[in-house]
């Protein structure tokens, strides 16, 4: 609970702040260990949205612990304190979880995915696999077998496919029980949560993520019985950029048929009853969903409705400034667009009961992005401008951002980070009708310039890699 100028008062501060936030989960496995609490509270407005019991992973996200940081508060003055949310005590490690099942939820409610696998008690099977849509009910079986001069091997891929990612859609292919395949572009953490969301849904996950991430990240990944597909780092401009090749994977399987026969000689193999309808052609049954978390507003919804009203709730609605890091966007201002619309409202219920009096209570909270090197958001809040040094044709590296932090700093500006950089005239709008007029077909800019009284993110800070490294080694040695 920071004060709106705090960042003026203190010498270091901004620095201070910044980096605990950037590096919150380097000191998160520790802190966590001293701050298990029960987890009442608020239900996730998703958690049996999709129909099934409430229990297994799903259940488990959201509602992390708020922990005060007692020699980093001892620093401030007024009786200022600053909190962490502990977005570790997710099931995934990470907040990713949160926006991960948001995207399959809303996959699978518009029919771009399977519904999810029904629960079964041990030693059931998995059921019949059926096509869907219209014929669908038809009782033939097609058997999987195809004449000696129709059928080719899985290991050979289809004309124009890298063999690569030929592998990873097949090890899709393999895990998927209810003909189901999420695709993905991601730096690792959202990928992790996606494939361990498929694995409790039923859905096979394909991954496509850039060379410059841990190695760790890759292996989980390929434990979780993810296609991972690993490719050079590039700009988004390129066709190699981890995002557009995996928005690739998803149109292969949109149009090459010969992966559905693939499917079918796999189940059949297994013994699994595969319906279709008659002909010598296999049906019609993959279902691929690219979950585009940077240009999916499900991303930011999950932080509005969810994490937000957590924050707001753990501290009574005292919150006075949110500092956060950003990679897709969709945390900071979905968190940002809940306590700001929360505030808003508060002070105008406040101003119809006192009328009399002048003042309005606490000030609006200040939501301040942290960004590290190579990164352009920074300087978009600033100065308006999507642009870095660091990207300059002359100068760019093979990693890069040229940063330690992994998953956060982008180059372009995304439909969720848009969202938080445009004004905002809350006593008109709400951040529903922002977010439904974005996925109508961009709408929301109108809505967001109509004498907005200012936009949701505030001002950035940017820090050094080393600024972080030296906070995390202190939060971890005092915290």
């Amino acid at each position: 609970k920071t004060s709106p100028n705090i960042f003026s008062k203190l010498g270091m501060a901004p620095s201070i702040a910044a980096a605990t936030a950037l590096t919150a989960s380097l000191a998160a496995s520790l802190l966590v260990l001293a701050a298990v609490r029960s987890r009442k509270g608020r239900p996730c407005p998703e958690s049996e949205s999709d129909g099934r019991a409430a229990g297994g992973y799903e259940s488990v996200i959201g509602n992390t612990p708020l922990v005060r940081l007692p020699a980093v508060s001892s620093l401030l003055p007024d009786g200022v304190s600053i909190y962490l949310k502990m977005e570790s005590g997710n099931p995934g490690g990470t907040g990713k979880d949160r926006a991960a099942r948001s995207m399959v939820l809303d996959a699978e409610r518009r029919g771009t995915l399977p519904p999810p696998l029904a629960p079964s008690r041990p030693g059931e099977g998995g059921g019949t696999i059926g096509t869907s849509g219209p014929g669908s009910g038809a009782a033939s079986k097609w058997n999987g077998k195809a004449r000696s001069d129709e059928s080719t091997s899985d290991t050979v891929p289809p004309d124009c496919i890298p063999p690569e990612m030929h592998a990873a859609i097949l090890t899709a292919l393999r895990n998927t029980r209810t003909h189901g395949i999420i695709i993905e572009g991601t730096s690792g953490s959202t990928g992790i949560s996606l494939a361990s969301l498929a694995c409790t849904r039923g859905h096979g996950t394909v991954v496509v993520m850039p060379d410059d991430q841990s190695s760790q990240k890759s292996d989980l990944l390929r434990r979780l019985g993810c296609g991972v597909l690993v490719v050079r780092n590039c700009g988004i401009s390129n066709p190699g950029h981890y995002v557009n090749v995996a928005r690739r994977v998803w149109e292969v399987l949109q149009v090459e048929r010969r992966y559905d026969d693939s499917y079918l000689r796999m189940k059949s193999r297994s013994g699994a009853e595969v319906k279709g309808d008659g002909g010598r052609q296999a049906p019609r049954l993959i279902r691929a969903a690219f979950m585009d978390q940077f240009e999916n507003l499900s991303n930011v919804m999950s932080h509005y409705t969810a994490t937000g009203p957590e924050i707001r709730d753990q501290l009574d609605g005292r919150v006075d400034a949110f500092v956060m890091s950003s990679g897709t966007g969709g945390t900071i201002v979905g968190v940002g667009a809940c306590l700001k619309e929360g505030w808003h409202r508060e002070t105008k219920r406040r101003r119809k009961r006192t009328t009399t009096t002048g003042g309005t209570g606490r000030p609006e909270p200040r939501i301040v992005l942290v960004d590290p090197p190579g990164s352009s958001l920074y300087n978009r809040i600033k100065f308006g401008v999507a642009y870095a040094s660091q990207q300059s044709e002359r100068r760019l590296r093979r990693h890069r951002y040229d940063t330690l932090a992994e998953g956060i700093g982008l180059d372009r500006i995304t439909a969720n980070f848009a969202l938080g950089c445009r004004p905002v005239d809350w006593d008109q709008v709400s951040f529903n009708e922002l977010v439904r007029g974005a996925d109508q077909g961009g709408q929301a800019s109108s809505l967001q310039r109509r004498g907005g009284s200012g936009s949701i993110i505030d001002d950035a800070l940017s820090i050094t890699d080393q600024q972080a490294v030296v906070t995390a080694h202190s939060l971890l040695r005092h915290e």
